[in-house]
């Protein structure tokens, strides 16, 4: 009796286990998804020499997919504009217990990529 309880046990921790594996490789792909969108749209705007319209146009299609795109242009040096870009994300966790009475269980928090555009 005593080693069908603690193999039960052990069939019910892995469970939970792989499920919280599961969750953290579905989360690591969405942020490479993240990723490609934003060198995809630095190399849009870097092809641009860095034009206005572009990058209107850039943070645009960055809402289409689920991110926010701001900008800020730095110092020109030697005749050349440098923009700072961050794309910002929205990451679902895993929350095993919910602390709202609502029955949610995802808890978001905010990702953010960084780079330049020169």
């Amino acid at each position: 009796m005593r080693i069908g309880i603690e193999t039960m046990v052990q069939v019910i921790l892995l469970g939970i286990a792989c499920i919280f594996l599961v969750q953290i490789v579905g989360s690591n792909l969405y942020i490479l998804q993240a990723r490609s969108c934003f060198q995809k749209l630095v190399d849009q705007i870097e092809y641009s020499r860095n034009d206005e319209e572009v990058l209107e146009q850039c943070k645009e299609e960055a809402l289409e997919q689920g991110y926010r795109l701001e900008s800020r242009f730095l110092e020109e040096k030697e005749g050349k504009s440098c923009i700072l870009l961050s794309l910002y994300y929205d990451l679902k966790v895993p929350a095993m217990i919910s602390s709202e009475k609502s029955g949610e269980t995802k808890e978001k928090l905010e990702g953010v990529i960084q780079g330049y555009a020169r």
